[in-house]
């Protein structure tokens, strides 16, 4: 595999020349996983070591606010130094619930460095599924900007939250400069350790209300770490990146509060010494003229973003010469954007790859050469810490080229999911998380995604549970019947349909409407087919569901 894959011979070279990627291992609740041996220890640690190797380099920039790396240090150790004071001790769970801004980074560094724990809220949620989340996750401190605030305000005095409000009016909560002033220079941050818990990631998975994904300091460092090697060992393949010296920088498109936006691009950054210049919402043409203003030098979105992103440089004749690295998750990308991307940006080779919240993001990654002559693959497990292997249904290990569920082990792999034991136990065997997706291995190791198990839609990187989707059309008093599934998107990966079977017939905009008030907009099924007939049902009674995607799929390539 070494001699078949140039970047993987890289990653082993990098291993030896540089003592930061050295390798060993670990043993954790009995099962032995390799770590890299040299990395920091917490996330404390790897923001005190940035802070002090990087501190005059910008790190943040939004519109026309900078903060240097001492700077971001300086704010997260005051906040964090707050929270001790208004009483928060290590493994207490406070959310962030705000879109992205400087102030999210700020809090989360703080957050973890004290050893409580980030519980990271979906900026798109509604009401009723924040007050889920403060229930299920416990937090009682939550830091929102002044819109999720005011989503929160007809719950706060029932759940006695304390909500700091960034960028606010002053109507809700107290503000974040107020708690920045509670700060106590005397009080000491104790690190926590490798094996603490230091992120709580919600993902929706085939069932109901969203899981609680409990992430550990080492699978968080880990993670970043491998990509940092995957990413040293690229350049020396193409003999190529960014000039000796010269700060790299990135553009941050995806929201924080995902594993993508925290680990890929947040955390990876901090590691990297890596500028993450922040937009507001995704504009191509804002895009564009941000990466030429700001010398910027990789771009992490949705697939789709990066194809646009391509078209739009090619239209308007502008290169992105300054542009080394462009990759992808969270959808398909097709393999028609690969030529794409390579023809409009003259210094880039694109990258994909596949991971899970699950897993910290971390799985498979494709880049390089490999990635032009497979475009259709994902990639091989990310070296040297990731294994893959496919499992049929009696539990067998497949061969390769069998398709059967896909299997990821790693340091990176989740602690479990909060307060959901059976579900832990389901997921989390032996080390590996069982991924709930369907696809094989090729003789070069190369993984190849075909399916999924699970009752999931993946819109534009978001999961949406099937199932939460019908029991919010469940709720109207006229719909008897309900099936909610996902058909492809170029350029979303997926897109949410409905079908319904109703009394009285109510319109497809009046459905799409009573959805949009119980959840977030990306879970409003973009048609629903209104019958006044029962559903089809298979054999065992339940509604035949791939029969109504196949008649959907057909009628949309017709």
């Amino acid at each position: 595999m070494a001699a078949a894959n140039p970047i993987l011979a890289f990653c082993e070279q990098a291993i030896v020349e540089a003592p930061e990627f050295a390798v060993g291992s670990t043993t954790v609740e009995g099962i032995e996983y390799p770590v890299f041996s040299n990395a920091p220890p917490s996330l404390h640690h790897l923001y005190a070591h940035a802070a002090a190797q990087y501190a005059a380099l910008d790190f943040i920039v939004y519109h026309d606010e900078r903060l240097t790396f001492a700077e971001a240090e300086a704010l997260s150790i005051k906040a964090g130094k707050a929270l001790l004071a208004k009483g928060v001790k290590p493994g207490d769970h406070v959310a962030i619930a705000m879109r992205n801004f400087p102030e999210w980074m700020i809090a989360y560094m703080a957050i973890t460095r004290i050893g409580a724990v980030a519980v990271l809220m979906n900026a798109w949620w509604q009401t009723a599924e924040l007050q889920f989340a403060c229930e299920d996750s416990g937090a009682k401190i939550i830091l929102a900007d002044q819109q999720r605030a005011s989503r929160l305000a007809p719950i706060i005095e029932s759940l006695s939250l304390d909500v700091i409000v960034a960028r606010g009016d002053g109507s809700i909560g107290t503000s974040w400069n107020a708690l920045l002033a509670r700060s106590d220079e005397s009080i000491e941050i104790t690190p926590p350790g490798p094996q603490d818990v230091g992120t709580l990631f919600y993902t929706s998975g085939s069932t109901g209300n969203p899981k609680g994904v409990l992430q550990t300091h080492i699978a968080s460092i880990n993670t970043i770490m491998c990509w940092g090697l995957l990413s040293t060992a690229d350049r020396m393949v193409r003999g190529k990146g960014p000039a000796k010296g010269k700060q790299m920088g990135i553009l941050l498109a995806v929201p924080l509060f995902h594993v993508t936006g925290c680990n890929a691009l947040f955390l990876l950054s901090i590691l990297a010494g890596q500028k993450i210049v922040m937009m507001d919402r995704w504009n191509v043409e804002q895009a564009l003229d941000l990466i030429e203003s700001e010398d910027l030098t990789a771009f992490n979105g949705v697939p789709s973003m990066s194809f646009e992103l391509a078209e739009a440089a090619a239209k308007s004749g502008r290169s992105l010469s300054s542009l080394y690295a462009v990759s992808g998750g969270g959808a398909a990308r097709p393999a028609s954007h690969v030529p794409v991307i390579t023809d409009a940006m003259e210094n880039v080779m694109p990258a994909v790859g596949y991971g899970m919240t699950e897993t910290s993001a971390l799985g498979t990654a494709n880049a390089g050469q490999p990635y032009q002559e497979k475009p259709n693959s994902v990639g091989m497990g990310c070296f040297p810490l990731v294994t893959i292997k496919i499992v049929d249904e009696a539990g067998n290990e497949c061969p390769a080229g069998e398709a059967g569920e896909i299997w990821i082990h790693s340091i990176a792999n989740m602690k479990g999911y909060l307060n959901q034991p059976e579900a832990t136990a389901e997921t989390l065997q032996d080390g590996f998380v069982k991924s709930g997706d369907v696809g094989y291995l090729d003789e070069d190791g190369d993984l190849f995604i075909v399916d999924r198990l699970k009752d999931i839609v993946i819109r534009g990187g978001e999961n949406i549970s099937c199932q939460e989707v019908e029991e919010a059309l469940y709720a109207h008093d006229q719909v008897k019947e309900a099936a909610v599934f996902g058909l492809p998107c170029e350029k979303l990966g997926e897109q949410l349909v409905a079908v319904v079977y109703a009394h009285d017939a109510p319109s497809e905009s009046d459905l799409q409407a009573f959805v949009k008030e119980r959840l977030a907009y990306y879970k409003v099924p973009v048609s629903i087919n209104v019958r006044d007939e029962p559903l089809p049902r298979g054999a065992t009674a339940k509604i035949y569901k791939r029969g109504l995607r196949e008649a959907a799929l057909a009628a949309m390539q017709a």
